[in-house]
């Protein structure tokens, strides 16, 4: 059997062929202009759940920027590197031969841990925004409805999140969400962003609000994150 990775071999095949990402388009652009070399190794199981979701975005970030490498491996059938490079769990990562990281990663994240001054560039970003009518912190289930009802009435809205699909991202079975019988937490984060996406919501991921900082002079809650950035 060919698990999960199968999805991700027949995804990239269609995304060498030029179909079109659904990641956003700032994000592509991000992963377009980055310098340098990197050789990506990623070893996964057919049985990993979180495998899938690193394999894809450094599948697609090889096919959009020739500067990046990846090769996804089967830990089952080279145990002697598995060994070799004492891995205890997958999906693991390597970097041009040293260990980036371990489990869940969207494209985002591991731009974040590439590019250092991403930070400091979003959180300008976020500064330099207008004030919003709706600001939903937060993007799992409630963050979504929130911020479609909000959408739906014309009204200026955007949502900041660490992650959007929140611990929804972790959650495999899921069988107790009324009209569906049974799906999967990823894919139902992607269908909520996906719907979010429809409306004009502005969608602020790897943003940890860490104040609420109620109403001035100027009638405006603000919210700072961690990263310095600040919105109102």
């Amino acid at each position: 059997p060919m698990g999960h990775e199968f999805t991700s071999l027949v995804l990239a095949l269609l995304q060498v062929g030029g179909h079109p990402s659904k990641t956003a388009p700032e994000v592509i652009e991000q992963i377009r202009a980055l310098d340098g070399d990197y050789s990506f190794e990623t070893y996964f199981s057919l049985s990993c759940q979180n495998c899938p979701d690193v394999v894809q975005a450094l599948n697609l970030m090889a096919v959009l920027n020739p500067n990046i490498k990846h090769v996804a491996i089967d830990g089952a059938l080279f145990q002697d590197e598995v060994e070799a490079r004492q891995i205890m769990s997958v999906p693991s990562i390597y970097l041009n031969g040293e260990l980036f990281t371990q489990g869940r990663m969207s494209e985002e994240e591991i731009l974040a841990k590439l590019d250092t001054g991403s930070s400091a560039r979003d959180a300008e970003k976020l500064k330099a925004k207008d004030a919003f009518d709706v600001l939903v912190v937060g993007g799992g289930p409630a963050g979504a409805a929130a911020a479609i009802y909000a959408a739906r009435k014309g009204i200026r809205t955007g949502v900041a999140a660490e992650r959007f699909g929140g611990q929804v991202l972790d959650t495999m079975a899921i069988e107790n969400f009324i009209s569906v019988k049974e799906t999967e937490g990823p894919k139902l984060a992607r269908a909520l962003e996906e719907h979010v996406r429809e409306y004009e919501v502005d969608i602020m991921n790897l943003q940890r609000a860490s104040q609420l900082i109620p109403a001035g002079e100027d009638g405006l809650h603000r919210v700072q994150f961690e990263n310095g950035g600040e919105l109102k």
